[in-house]
C-alpha cells in the first residue's frame, strides 16, 4: 500500500486523527483516548509505519512555556500509545509550541483548534 503513495498522498488521507487538549493541560480526555485507540488500531495493522507526534499549543503564554506544553502533550500521547501495545521505537515526539497553528484568530474558537497533538 505505502509503496504506491508518497508521504503527502498518505497525509491527505488523514489515517490518524488529532487529539485536542483543554487550556494549559496535557491531560487526555475520554474522547481523546477513543481517538488514540483507533489510531493505535491503524498503527498495529500497518506495522512498518513510524510516526512523530507533534505537540502544539495556542498563542497564549511565552514561547518557552508553549514549547514545554507541546512537549508534554506529545509525550502524553506517545505514552498512551505505548500503553496500548505499540513499541516505543515507532513513536517519536516533537514540540511545535505555538509555531504551526491551524487557526490564527485570537479567540477561543481558534485557540481550541491549536491545542492539539498531531
Amino acid at each position: 500500500m505505502f509503496a504506491a503513495k508518497s508521504i503527502d498522498d498518505l497525509a491527505r488521507e488523514h489515517p490518524l486523527a488529532d487529539v485536542f487538549f483543554l487550556y494549559d493541560s496535557a491531560e487526555l480526555s475520554e474522547a481523546s483516548r477513543l481517538i488514540l485507540q483507533k489510531n493505535g488500531d491503524w498503527l498495529k495493522r500497518w506495522t512498518s509505519v513510524r510516526v512523530t507526534v507533534e505537540g502544539h499549543a495556542d498563542s497564549r503564554g511565552t514561547n518557552e512555556y508553549n514549547l514545554a506544553l507541546g512537549e508534554r502533550r506529545a509525550s502524553t500521547v506517545r505514552d498512551y500509545m505505548i500503553s496500548l501495545g505499540l513499541p516505543p521505537s515507532r513513536l517519536a515526539v516533537v514540540s511545535k509550541g505555538e509555531e504551526e497553528p491551524v487557526c490564527r484568530e485570537e479567540a477561543e474558537s481558534c485557540w481550541s483548534q491549536n491545542r492539539r497533538a498531531h
